[in-house]
């Protein structure tokens, strides 16, 4: 009599046993959006994309090991991000968003180390997520207006647990890498600070008897490389005929006018009524981003007026800079 003996392997997948898996993905731009140039020279902007171009899948929250990488490095042709007359706008890249983790360019950064992958949650769900980067640019650039644009290469690099068994026996790992880009931008917008102290005619019994403001001065710092022109406008109550700018008491009016330069030609707002940069009487030409540009006027009294009755005259001129 011969008897038949099979061995049969039964496998048995626990609840806890789980499999994950990881795929370089396209990633998400980051933009900055619109910024003044004054900002970008003073202000750390502030930036991310929810996508770097990890993708992962699993069930492996807070089972992460020393054994266990997820490395980006992250390179470039350019040392920050362009624009279209050749400035640099340098910025920082950080693996959370928080400035306690920075990025150094061409340096193996490991996600895997200071609990970020952990706190991403990312090989804790069914549903695949990917890591976000952060970025910050760095103070002091100054700047033409313009898009500015960089394109990262990023090169991930994992090795990790991935998957566990009975007793988190560990399975099997997941070893593999990729390179993906990103591309970051940011719009730099013309902006202007301006300093523009406010004119006093002191006192005085009669029109005839004001004396001229001499030696004024309105300065301007202006985004680098802009050409601009520069307005005032009639102020609150100019005269009906004849468009004279006029300070106002109760129901009272003085007649007053502002001239450019030390001459006589008056200061206004509508096409050659303005100034342009390159009349500039101190640095004409083209905004500097990191100096003034100085423009002289004085102010009148027109004398061919009545004295007005005696009280505190006041107007206000909005000074208006084009692009």
């Amino acid at each position: 009599m011969k008897i038949l003996k099979w061995l049969m392997l039964l496998t048995l997948w626990l609840p806890g046993s789980a499999w994950a898996l990881c795929s370089v993905v396209g990633t998400t731009q980051a933009a900055f959006g619109s910024v003044s140039s004054i900002a970008v020279r003073n202000t750390s902007q502030p930036s991310s994309t929810l996508n770097g171009g990890l993708s992962c899948t699993g069930s492996l929250l807070s089972l992460l090991t020393t054994s266990d990488h997820f490395w980006a490095t992250i390179t470039s042709t350019q040392s920050g991000l362009r624009g279209p007359t050749g400035d640099v706008i340098g910025y920082t890249i950080y693996a959370n968003n928080s400035t306690a983790f920075p990025i150094t360019r061409g340096t193996a950064y490991d996600f895997a180390r200071n609990g970020i992958i952990d706190a991403l949650g990312l090989l804790g769900s069914v549903v695949p997520k990917t890591v976000p980067l952060y970025f910050g640019t760095i103070t002091g650039s100054n700047v033409a207006a313009g898009v500015y644009t960089e394109t990262l290469s990023i090169f991930w690099n994992w090795n990790y647990c991935s998957g566990i068994g009975v007793g988190s026996v560990c399975l099997g790992r997941d070893v593999n890498n990729g390179t993906t880009t990103l591309t970051v931008n940011l719009t730099v917008t013309n902006d202007c600070l301006i300093t523009a102290p406010n004119i006093s005619f002191g006192s005085a019994p009669v029109v005839s008897a004001f004396t001229a403001v001499t030696g004024q001065t309105i300065n301007l710092n202006c985004t680098k490389g802009s050409a601009y022109t520069v307005g005032l406008n009639d102020g609150q109550n100019a005269a009906s005929v004849g468009g004279r700018r006029r300070m106002i008491s109760g129901s009272n009016y003085l007649a007053y006018d502002i001239f450019k330069s030390a001459g006589s030609t008056r200061w206004g707002n509508v096409a050659g009524a303005r100034r342009a940069s390159s009349d500039a009487e101190v640095n004409p030409g083209n905004g500097l981003g990191n100096g003034s540009q100085i423009f002289n006027y004085n102010a009148k009294i027109y004398t061919d007026q009545s004295t007005p009755p005696a009280g505190t005259y006041v107007d206000n001129v909005i000074l208006d800079v084009g692009f």
